[in-house]
């Protein structure tokens, strides 16, 4: 049984996770638990031994500990302040972990972690798809079709992507919006319609702007049309 009932990790962990997911959540855990080693430094003594009581905390026993020690090392250090972190419960990681699963059930896990980075501690933000499948691809930032893992790419079309936010919505805690918008809206925190009112809020308020510069532009050249007028 672990004590700790989340595993945050940088999401460039995750790089991979189609291919081989046994891998990359055995490198989650090795990186959560190194970090809850240093981070508690005091409480694991520094030592070895208190390694493995960080190990003992997490429910977890390795058969290799000095390299699950040094995995998480070099992971801790190749990715501090380099990524944006992102969390599952330790729940969800344990049936991922011991469970079969099938390639749409992974690539929903992968899209409700890309989701939740690029959220942090915001209620909503505005999104498309591709920043969303670069981050379930394990990239901070926004690459190109080309760029992800074939096994991910070829979830990258309108039936893939509307069949996964639908599935995260249902069953996932979602709120999705869009309509007449570039990209769409999401949220863990907010119901459907707040987040609506939040998207045609904004919606509203830039096309308001838009009118009153296009205002101050037609002025402008109306101005400069009178002044050659009167030359």
């Amino acid at each position: 049984m672990s004590s700790y009932e989340y595993y945050n990790f940088p999401i460039q962990l995750i790089k991979g996770f189609l291919d081989d997911s046994k891998k990359v959540l055995i490198d989650i855990s090795h990186y959560c638990i190194y970090r809850v080693f240093i981070d508690n430094f005091e409480k694991y003594s520094g030592s070895f031994t208190g390694y493995q009581k960080a190990c003992d905390d997490f429910g977890i026993e390795f058969k290799n500990v000095a390299a699950a020690y040094q995995n998480g090392k070099d992971l801790y250090e190749a990715t501090i302040s380099k990524s944006p972190m992102v969390g599952m419960t330790s729940e969800m990681y344990w049936d991922y972990m011991t469970n079969e699963k099938t390639d749409f059930e992974k690539v929903l896990l992968l899209g409700d972690l890309a989701f939740k980075s690029i959220l942090g501690a915001k209620s909503y933000i505005k999104l498309d798809n591709k920043y969303w499948f670069s981050r379930m691809n394990g990239s901070a930032k926004s690459i190109t079709k080309e760029e992800l893992s074939p096994s991910l790419q070829r979830y990258l079309n309108e039936y893939q992507t509307k069949k996964i936010k639908n599935k995260l919505i249902a069953d996932w805690g979602l709120s999705s919006y869009s309509r007449f918008n570039r990209g769409f809206y999401i949220s863990y925190k907010m119901t459907l319609d707040d987040l609506a009112y939040h998207a045609e809020k904004i919606r509203k308020s830039t096309q308001d702007k838009k009118i009153k510069n296009d205002v101050k532009t037609a002025h402008e050249k109306a101005m400069e049309r009178l002044a050659k007028e009167n030359l």
